[in-house]
């Protein structure tokens, strides 16, 4: 049995054919029907054949169709039944923005999206491999942060929140910049890059020039066959389910900013009263600004 069915589709929609990627939406954007009808119905629901919708149920790790509907019938069961006003479920999954939506339920079905992106994290996100990477970055003589996009403001932040606990890092939204920082890298250092497809070719150069100075990489992209996924030492998986009139991968974004506070926080604590320490530092540093002494 799937920790949560929903999520484990969510999870490897990325790896899915365009048909098995059919069959998925259908799942998820008509759970109670289903559940309740059989493969062949849902064969025919899909426009596939029986045996495909098997090889889509075996590549979520089910041996057979009954025990995925028993899987989802649990899952259904779950879901809690928090209305807002509009009939939209908070906890409903991702919902997809409609061209004739108005403000308040564009407001319901991103508050919606948004806490189904923060749910799916517990089942998208490997432990062994988040505790590998708070290793990585706590031994790091130095960290560079580099994001392609719109990933680039959560290379930012991260650099930012480590930064303020006094680890040695580096960060420029100006990829020029970052190439060539990556050739001034030591092998004690540590990368970590930031791609939702894994496939930039600013981020690949970053990738490949921090492993000729043999520096661990730490990868964090939606595809998990990715050029990223491939080259890097540790790969955290921010998995995003496409939805209409959500640009530049907001829903990725989002899991892509809870991963490094998972790691940052972690880390922070493994450093004790050090990372208190410099925290402190930090806010002594800045309060002279707000207080307006500087000016």
């Amino acid at each position: 049995m799937q920790d949560n069915l929903f999520a484990t589709i969510r999870s490897r929609y990325n790896t899915l054919s365009k048909v098995q990627k059919n069959i998925a939406d259908y799942i998820l954007n008509n759970k109670s029907e289903v559940v309740r009808i059989t493969i062949s119905e849902l064969a025919q629901k899909c426009n596939v054949s029986e045996p495909t919708v098997i090889r889509f149920i075996n590549k979520l790790d089910y041996s057979s169709y009954q025990t995925f509907r028993i899987d989802m019938a649990g899952e259904l069961s779950k879901e809690t039944t928090r209305l807002s006003s509009n009939g939209i479920k908070i906890d409903d999954g991702y919902q997809n923005i409609e061209a004739t939506d108005d403000i308040e339920i564009v407001k319901q079905k991103v508050i919606a999206s948004a806490a189904c992106a923060i749910n799916d994290i517990n089942n998208i996100i490997n432990t062994e491999d988040l505790n590998k990477a708070v290793n990585l970055i706590f031994e790091a003589s130095s960290i560079l942060f580099y994001g392609s996009g719109g990933s680039s403001v959560i290379a930012m932040d991260a650099y930012h929140k480590f930064m303020r606990i006094g680890k040695k890092v580096s960060f420029d939204v100006n990829s020029h910049f970052s190439l060539i920082k990556t050739y001034h890298l030591e092998s004690n250092d540590v990368v970590v890059l930031i791609s939702h497809t894994g496939e930039s070719r600013e981020v690949l150069e970053c990738a490949e020039n921090a492993k000729k100075k043999g520096c661990k990489i730490i990868g964090i992209t939606s595809y998990l066959n990715s050029a990223l996924a491939k080259t890097s030492d540790v790969v955290l998986f921010s998995s995003t389910y496409d939805l209409k009139y959500y640009t530049d991968a907001m829903v990725s974004r989002l899991i892509q900013l809870v991963i490094l506070d998972m790691i940052f926080i972690s880390v922070s604590l493994k450093m004790g009263d050090e990372s208190k320490e410099m925290i402190g530092k930090s806010r002594d540093a800045i309060s002279v600004v707000k207080k307006g002494i500087l000016k």
